[in-house]
């Protein structure tokens, strides 16, 4: 899902510019189709990168969204009070569904595997973890001893609303790539849970159901956990992560002295399911969900300003209700009080802009 949404995203200005540029329609695909083909076929030469049929398909769908775009510009920019008013519900529509389907996708979700295992961390693509691993458990039960899929206790306490993996581990320092510390994974590779390490940061994850979808787990950090060097006495730290009432949670304590962040994990996270590279959640997170909201609710304030002013309140309340009402209906953390202000700072600049060339070019 990742790659195909991502690959479909990579061609559109492909197809725009070609349109713009005056070919026509068929030649625009036709030059998508044909592009395609041939990174692909070069794949086949390059170690490490797959052929696809379906990246074809994707890229060239890809291209003729672009098309379309490079058609209806003026369209989606300057429109009439009627096409603004269907702009701003469809866009309102579409702010519903991305909050709803990104809170949907923040549950736990584990496997259906009869069976789960410890793997060695090369199966999972993990170093190996430098220092000592003294215990660990999870949800309260030794790892990896006690976890088993046939027990219902194990699936009760590890999808209950308060999770927590936590070990103690001698001896570790900085590593450049992933290294677990305690994981779980099914027979087929899919990770239950992750508390690790990544260069010198403490890294947790725990499966949800965007792993279903195809699309990246949220994964929390907490940095300058590790040191670079082991000292002539290594320390002795206690390391957990957890989710624990809607709210992603890691810790390290080290000589008595105990760090800690929290994430919200709601319906303001959608952004974070399609980074095509490998990402945790630090303290930038809240700032980057802000700008997300701020982006995502903007157009269809601009749209809302240009078709009336009936049209720009109802809008607005929309927006304003929706982020309230659906962290309820879908039994996430309540909205937080950053995207509250993302969506005040989206409806000022999307009402701004549409103000700003409403009066430029009056819409009819």
């Amino acid at each position: 899902m990742l790659d195909a949404i991502l690959n479909i995203i990579l061609f559109i200005p492909f197809g725009i510019g070609l349109r713009l540029a005056g070919l026509s329609r068929r030649r625009v695909l036709a030059i998508g189709l044909v592009t395609t083909i041939t990174v692909e076929m070069l794949q086949l030469a390059i170690p490490g990168r797959d052929t696809s049929l379906s990246d074809v398909i994707t890229n060239t769908l890809g291209t003729g969204f672009g098309v379309l775009l490079a058609e209806i510009w003026r369209v989606v920019l300057l429109p009439t009070r009627r096409e603004a008013r269907w702009l701003a519900a469809g866009w309102t529509l579409l702010w519903v569904l991305v909050l709803t389907a990104s809170a949907e996708l923040a549950h736990i979700s584990l496997p259906g595997t009869s069976a789960w295992g410890v793997w060695d961390p090369a199966l999972l693509h993990h170093d190996q973890f430098p220092g000592r691993v003294i215990s660990a458990t999870a949800g309260g039960l030794p790892t990896p001893d006690s976890i088993s899929a046939l027990s219902e206790d194990v699936r009760r306490r590890l999808s209950s609303d308060s999770v927590v993996v936590q070990a103690t581990v001698v001896g570790a320092v900085l590593t450049m790539q992933v290294s677990a510390i305690a994981t779980i994974a099914d027979y087929k590779r899919a990770e239950i849970f992750m508390l690790g390490q990544r260069r010198g940061s403490l890294i947790f994850s725990l499966r949800m159901r965007a792993a279903d979808a195809n699309v990246e787990t949220p994964v929390i950090r907490l940095d300058s956990v590790f040191t670079r060097y082991r000292g002539a006495r290594p320390d002795t730290i206690v390391v957990a992560g957890g989710l624990i009432h809607n709210r992603l949670w890691i810790s390290a304590e080290r000589k008595g002295v105990k760090r800690e962040r929290t994430l919200p994990v709601d319906a303001g996270l959608g952004w974070s399911y399609f980074i095509p590279f490998d990402y945790e959640f630090g303290p930038e997170a809240p700032w980057l969900t802000a700008l997300w909201l701020t982006g995502l609710s903007a157009p269809a304030m601009y749209w809302a300003v240009r078709a009336g002013r009936k049209a720009l309140i109802a809008v607005a309340a929309s927006l304003a209700l929706s982020l309230a009402v659906i962290p309820l209906a879908t039994s996430v953390h309540a909205t937080p009080w950053w995207e509250w202000i993302a969506l005040v700072a989206g409806v000022c600049i999307g009402a701004s802009i549409g103000r700003s060339t409403a009066r430029a070019s009056p819409p009819v």
